[in-house]
């Protein structure tokens, strides 16, 4: 029987501990996508309102829909496919964040659209544009726990951001909320994005580097 020699396990012992550092680590790549296709659904729906032309935005938001959850299937389908103890500790983290905050977003979206126009009891109608508020609050806890859990505290500092964009948009709604929206997922969610990626390829290119 062969005797694994003591610098072998310690050797052994400290690719796996690289190896794991790789996998904690955010991509980024779920934030610039959603990110892209947000900013343009927002930027062309505020050129359509301030221009007051039909540039059929609804159907331009269901295409861009389909092709975020498209390509997020696509790649959450990749990432299983070499998924590792640790990463895949992460990946429930970070879908347990995302997951839930994306539900709430989608379920605001659904209830606003659904019931702005009517009044219930006292209550003035819900305005569309108080969906903007609500989501940029969503938002923020959602940045706000990401940072927490990839221990990164500017990434955690853009949920105050989101939230300061938020009362913003509360005390001032009108048409310029789309475009004011629009920009701030680009400053603070495809950039944040762009950022994290590079931050994965350092890492890992400096993990196969030791390994």
């Amino acid at each position: 029987m062969e005797t694994i020699q003591p610098h072998e396990e310690l050797a052994y012992i400290r690719k796996i501990i690289i190896e794991s550092r790789a996998a904690f680590v955010e991509d980024g790549k779920p934030y610039i996508l959603w990110g892209i296709i947000v900013a343009l659904g927002m930027g062309l729906s505020y050129i359509s309102a301030i221009t007051e032309t039909e540039l059929y935005v609804g159907y331009i938001w269901i295409g861009l829909v389909l092709i975020g959850w498209g390509t997020i299937y696509y790649y959450v389908r990749e990432k299983k496919k070499r998924a590792e103890r640790a990463r895949s500790f992460m990946d429930r983290i970070q879908g347990a964040i995302w997951g839930a905050c994306g539900s709430a977003v989608g379920l605001t979206v659904l209830l606003i659209s659904l019931f702005s126009s009517r009044a219930s009891g006292d209550f003035p109608p819900i305005h569309q544009y108080h969906i903007l508020f609500i989501t940029s609050m969503i938002l923020g806890i959602a940045y706000f726990l990401s940072g927490i859990a990839n221990d990164l505290n500017w990434l955690r500092n853009i949920g105050y951001a989101w939230w300061a964009g938020a009362i913003v948009m509360f005390i001032w709604p009108s048409v310029h909320m789309l475009g004011l929206y629009a920009l701030m997922i680009v400053v603070f969610q495809v950039i944040p994005g762009v950022i994290l990626m590079k931050r994965y390829k350092k890492i890992t290119t400096g993990v196969i580097a030791e390994a």
